[in-house]
């Protein structure tokens, strides 16, 4: 098994754990700005809870995700006639079912990209109560969530569709916050070839944010310490990240400045153009 650093071992465990404790009544729910390595940990994590790769499934939610395709819907099939075919979590659920000695998981990224409610359909309850089944809108077959099945799922709180989250939801949802992490950082910086006085900077921009807005930090941080992954030269590579992606997170045309812009700036040298490489003629 390969093991990471002891941060990142860290936050594994406490989703492999969560997923123990309540992964047979509730979603376990990975929250974080983006770049806080949420995918990254909870794709290890789902794989060691189950002990086998093959037993976890990775899907998105978007905006048009839909009920028919998580749980189940009508198709025209080859007689140009109407089916009712079962959706991607019927499908997971019912091999569950077949093979209780195993953990199945199903890993949601983007889990509040999609209108919940309406996706999750009957789930909302039956989640909680998997000893009753319940009957789907299409086939009225009797469905029972199975109880070696977990729902495992990333999502960013400041989305507005996370903001919007109702309790009913909430309450269903066992949430492991995932902020930007210098521990995590440094482990990913690791032999890349980076001197660690550059290393020390990115640790101390994440940590000068933390210190101004100590409130705010957690959730309204712009980027995760996972935006520097595959950084492996000061010159040009930060430089280059600045310009083409970090900018461009915190300015914008006729928005408002984020509010760590000033912070970021302030500890971000490789804004300078002096870190540019020059292309050769």
């Amino acid at each position: 098994m390969t093991t990471y650093g002891t941060a990142t071992e860290n936050k594994i465990s406490e989703v492999v754990a969560a997923c123990s404790r309540h992964g047979s009544s509730s979603i376990v729910a990975l929250a974080g700005v983006p770049g806080t390595g949420k995918s990254f940990v909870a794709s290890i994590a789902a794989q060691r809870f189950s002990d086998e790769p093959l037993l976890v499934r990775e899907i998105q939610f978007h905006q048009s995700f839909s009920y028919e395709e998580f749980i189940e819907g009508l198709r025209i099939d080859e007689s140009s006639g109407v089916a009712v075919v079962p959706g991607i979590f019927l499908e997971w659920n019912q091999r569950a079912l077949e093979d209780p000695d195993n953990r199945y998981v199903l890993l949601i990224e983007e889990l509040t990209r999609a209108n919940l409610p309406a996706v999750l359909g009957e789930l909302m309850t039956y989640l909680e109560h998997r000893e009753r089944p319940f009957l789907t809108v299409y086939s009225r077959k009797p469905v029972r969530v199975a109880t070696n099945l977990t729902l495992l799922a990333t999502y960013n709180p400041t989305d507005r569709s996370a903001i919007e989250l109702d309790a009913a939801l909430i309450r269903r949802l066992r949430i492991i916050r995932c902020p930007p992490d210098v521990g995590q950082l440094g482990e990913m910086l690791s032999g890349t070839g980076l001197p660690v006085p550059v290393v020390g900077k990115l640790r101390g921009l994440f940590e000068a944010c933390k210190i101004k807005f100590p409130d705010q930090y957690e959730h309204l941080m712009p980027f995760g310490h996972g935006i520097f992954a595959g950084v492996t030269q000061e010159q040009p590579d930060l430089h280059r990240l600045w310009v083409e992606r970090i900018e461009h997170l915190l300015r914008r045309p006729l928005v408002e400045p984020h509010p760590f812009t000033d912070v970021i700036e302030e500890n971000y040298p490789w804004r300078d153009p002096a870190y540019q490489v020059q292309p050769t003629v």
